[in-house]
């Protein structure tokens, strides 16, 4: 596990991890939510295979970033501008997968010069695309009512769940896979990926670690308006999304793609939420991400 961090200019502490080939084509990418810097390390092999140097930065209350109570999601990209400026980087991909999403996407309109491309993998959708929770996982569709409605409910959720992957891992893990499609359940036990299941759980460890202060807030701003412009989008956006996606429905994703101008979007049938995490399907987003500047 690498324990990175830098100063940011206004005293917080970011953490980050770094993985893949040390002199390649950088690549921010965001966790999900929640999620840590571990994110970037189950993938190590992948990006180094394709020659990409991935960098996994944690958001505010996750592992070892602190908290920032006043955070936006626009906030995001000073704070990834500056880990740019730290690592020497001037230009950069991002990607977000899940609730990273939106975090990719304010990167591309706020560092226009600075961002080649945003991929979304398995994106969380604005509310104006998620008119419905129809075929979303029961877990999922609680805490986006909790978070539009019942936000004090929700911040004691997170804390039950943060003590859960402290005390009860095997259990939480349990409940957590309850959530998910076929497809999904096959990458934990490695039949239709590498088996992840003690890589995600040491993810959900350190995105736990604080407590549940970083999901929270992560939930509090993607289930309202982003207050992203996403007319200002410039460089392209690729999405990929799963069809049978449990934690954020495939007709929202196609509603999203929508609103997003000049979107090249992929939707793999059958597939779950965990489009990284297979082989075959991670191979094609990372080789179409690299090839944006080939």
């Amino acid at each position: 596990m690498q324990d990175n961090t830098m100063k940011l200019d206004d005293g917080r502490t970011l953490g980050y991890s770094v993985c893949g080939e040390e002199n390649g084509i950088p690549i921010m990418f965001f966790h999900g939510t929640p999620g840590s810097r571990i994110f970037g390390l189950e993938n190590g092999g992948l990006f180094k295979k394709y020659g990409a140097f991935v960098i996994a930065p944690e958001r505010p209350g996750y592992g070892l970033s602190d908290r920032n109570p006043e955070r936006t999601i626009e906030s995001w990209a000073t704070d990834i501008g500056e880990l740019a400026d730290h690592l020497g980087f001037h230009q950069f991909h991002v990607a977000g997968e899940s609730g990273g999403g939106p975090y990719a996407l304010a990167c591309a309109i706020n560092l226009p010069k600075r961002v080649l491309s945003a991929t979304l993998i398995a994106s969380a959708t604005p509310p104006e695309a998620l008119q419905s929770l129809t075929g979303m996982g029961l877990g999922n569709r609680i805490v986006f009512f909790l978070a539009m409605y019942a936000p004090f409910i929700l911040r004691i959720l997170f804390a039950d769940y943060a003590h859960a992957v402290r005390k009860s891992p095997e259990q939480f893990m349990r409940n957590m896979l309850s959530q998910f499609c076929e497809w999904d359940r096959r990458i934990f036990d490695g039949a239709n990926g590498t088996g992840r299941t003690h890589e995600i759980m040491l993810h959900l460890k350190e995105a736990f670690r604080q407590g549940g202060d970083g999901a929270y807030r992560d939930m509090l701003l993607i289930s309202r308006p982003w207050r992203l412009d996403l007319s200002k989008l410039a460089i392209p956006v690729i999405m990929w999304h799963g069809e049978s996606d449990t934690l954020m429905p495939i007709a929202p994703a196609k509603a999203f793609a929508k609103l997003i101008p000049d979107c090249e979007s992929h939707f793999v049938v059958g597939a779950g939420h965990l489009l990284l995490e297979d082989e075959d399907v991670g191979s094609q987003i990372v080789a179409r991400l690299l090839s944006v500047n080939a």
